[in-house]
């Protein structure tokens, strides 16, 4: 598993080790994400109350459905990273791996569609954060009054 593929995006040689290994770290971090949406549901679900007492039940709402979003467009990569090891595997066997030119392209788009993925979702997260933690301010100040 030595052989290198140039990988025209970044005009460098990528061994199919470090290819398998990129699709593995999107993976790993799919699963985290999917993780903490479970959490950041709970945590929207569980302050629920106190946000529709501040107002924020417009916000909360679409927080909750852009979240389920971002679950099921995780569950679709998943899937096709899934896929594309597979086929991954299937050129290693035939030995074709750099001749592909279709899986390199795949590689790419998937490459692409996850980062977008990554940043769309750390952005949602941080706006979640945001509204969460400024409700707790103010949950904490009356308390002090």
């Amino acid at each position: 598993m030595k052989s290198k593929i140039k990988k025209d995006w970044h005009n460098r040689d990528k061994s199919i080790d470090e290819i398998h290994h990129e699709s593995m770290e999107w993976i790993s971090e799919i699963d985290f994400i999917s993780d903490e949406i479970r959490f950041l549901n709970n945590l929207l679900s569980s302050n629920y109350i106190d946000c529709l007492d501040a107002g924020l039940t417009k916000k909360t709402t679409i927080f909750l459905k852009k979240l389920d979003e971002y679950k099921k467009i995780g569950k679709t990569l998943h899937e096709l990273i899934n896929k594309h090891e597979t086929i991954l595997a299937n050129l290693i066997e035939t030995n074709s791996v750099t001749s592909n030119i279709n899986y390199l392209k795949t590689h790419k788009n998937l490459d692409n569609e996850v980062y977008n993925y990554f940043k769309k979702y750390k952005r949602l997260k941080k706006q979640i954060f945001e509204v969460v933690e400024n409700r707790i301010k103010k949950k904490d100040q009356k308390k002090l009054i």
